[in-house]
């Protein structure tokens, strides 16, 4: 073993010596992978299939700009342009003022719409059945929630940000709307055909595998809740395809 492939190797047997970790694959390649060093624990490794959550983001966000390279949509189209009066109304109202209609793609794509997440600031209850409970909802539940809680600031506002799943959901519907088809199949055809990835998918169904995640010591399945947030955190995928969808340079 190289003298850099031990280093590694030290890195990653301290981190998975840490009590709360159950399962841990680590991948490092150059990037012409004539560099590789992969390593697994908890009976896991580089084709394992691993929950992607939020990484599902990168692949969304590729997406919509494959459809800017194609012409179908820009970064600074207002959201109204995509989705329906009702579902917009009373979506983002910020001291008294809806900014609904002003909500950008681009003030989704880098977090700056200003909503709230439902999950993790919603109400307790809603923060307690994620984890304890496996409930699947729709976009439509989801945008009723959000309005239901306010928003951290107008879009835009200066250099505030604020990290929340509901800016990719909403991103992952205007895909369907300019694709007229699922996301899954937009997925495909943009993604995961031209790289090849064959084990990386967007459950849903019954019969498709979805992994564990843990909490704490809990393993949890949650089928429901990852086909409820598709765009934004329910993705599967393996170590060895989350590479080559990262060192991937050309997609249009």
């Amino acid at each position: 073993m190289d003298i850099q492939k031990q280093k590694v190797q030290k890195i990653f047997d301290n981190v998975t010596k840490k009590k709360r970790i159950h399962e841990f694959v680590l991948l490092v390649e150059n990037s012409t992978g004539d560099v590789s060093y992969s390593f697994g624990y908890g009976g896991k490794n580089v084709d394992t299939p691993l929950l992607m959550a939020s990484i599902t983001k990168l692949f969304t966000t590729t997406c919509i700009f494959i459809l800017r390279e194609q012409g179908k949509l820009q970064l600074d189209d207002e959201i109204a342009r995509y989705l329906d009066e009702e579902t917009l109304r009373n979506l983002h109202v910020y001291k008294g003022r809806d900014y609904s209609n002003r909500i950008t793609l681009s003030n989704l794509l880098f977090h700056t719409s200003g909503l709230r997440d439902v999950i993790e600031e919603g109400s307790k209850e809603s923060k307690k059945r994620a984890i304890y409970e496996d409930v699947q909802t729709n976009f439509n539940d989801t945008i009723l929630k959000t309005k239901d809680i306010k928003p951290h600031f107008a879009p835009g506002t200066g250099k505030r940000a604020h990290y929340a799943n509901i800016n990719f959901e909403i991103l992952g519907r205007i895909v369907e709307i300019v694709t007229n088809s699922t996301l899954d199949d937009v997925f495909k055809e943009l993604i995961f055909d031209p790289l090849g990835l064959e084990n990386t998918y967007l459950p849903k169904g019954e019969d498709d595998y979805i992994p564990y995640v843990y909490f704490r010591d809990t393993a949890l399945y949650r089928p429901k809740l990852l086909r409820s947030i598709r765009a934004s955190g329910g993705g599967v995928s393996t170590a060895r395809e989350l590479m080559v969808f990262i060192k991937a340079h050309d997609l249009s």
